[in-house]
């Protein structure tokens, strides 16, 4: 009896079921072609994503050479040497002068001979400076050079320009010398200690090995 009833329901109803399963069939089309496009504008933000990182990537690089190059071109590195405190190389702002390099190294020592330096010089990059002791024979500087200012690639060919007083060089100083390295230089100081110092340039071929071919590739560079 009650499938009978189910049977008359349906004959009579069937319009409208077949307007409820249209129904449903159309929203369940249209939450499936919602889906697909939030899969597809996720995918496309996700592509997005990727390309903007690597052209913010390819920004950063790009940005962290020119910070280099631009470190690279606003110091300058130099050496200073002679009557100074600290000897060696210092780095320094671009268009520094000798006396921030003087400065940087502990400022001069009371034997430096400061009348023939010109501390107001520009630095350039590589520059080789020589602070002179009271004493040593300089010839006459340039209206704006510095003592001994040389650029790297030019320092071996100056060398002889570079004075270094025989009767109070240290050990270090004495290396300087065309041919001259810590034995000889050791054996400079332990003749002139035992001697009284040399009272003239010539009487370092005293010195036990150093012979008139030797004392002619520094002798320029001598003073007493």
């Amino acid at each position: 009896m009650d499938i009978d009833l189910i049977k008359k329901f349906i004959k009579e109803k069937k319009n409208y079921l077949l307007i409820g399963i249209c129904l449903l069939a159309v929203v369940f089309l249209l939450f499936r072609k919602n889906d697909q496009t939030d899969d597809q504008l996720v995918g496309s933000y996700s592509e997005n994503s990727a390309t903007s990182k690597r052209v913010q990537d390819k920004e950063n690089a790009t940005s962290s050479q020119t910070a280099a190059s631009s470190q690279n071109s606003s110091t300058v590195t130099c050496d200073i040497f002679g009557a100074v405190k600290r000897q060696g190389v210092y780095t320094l702002k671009s268009g520094a002068r000798v006396q921030e390099l003087i400065e940087a190294a502990g400022g001069l020592t009371k034997s430096a001979n400061i009348k023939v330096i010109n501390r107001a010089l520009m630095l350039k990059d590589q520059d080789k400076i020589y602070v002179p002791h009271k004493g040593e024979k300089i010839a006459a500087q340039a209206g704006n050079e510095a003592t001994t200012s040389t650029s790297s690639s030019a320092a071996s060919d100056n060398k002889n320009a570079e004075i270094v007083n025989i009767n109070t060089a240290t050990v270090d100083q004495l290396q300087k010398l065309n041919g001259v390295g810590q034995k000889r230089a050791e054996q400079i100081i332990e003749y002139r200690e035992k001697n009284g110092g040399f009272k003239k340039v010539e009487d370092i071929m005293e010195v036990s090995g150093i012979g008139e071919k030797i004392f002619a590739g520094f002798k320029d560079q001598l003073a007493v």
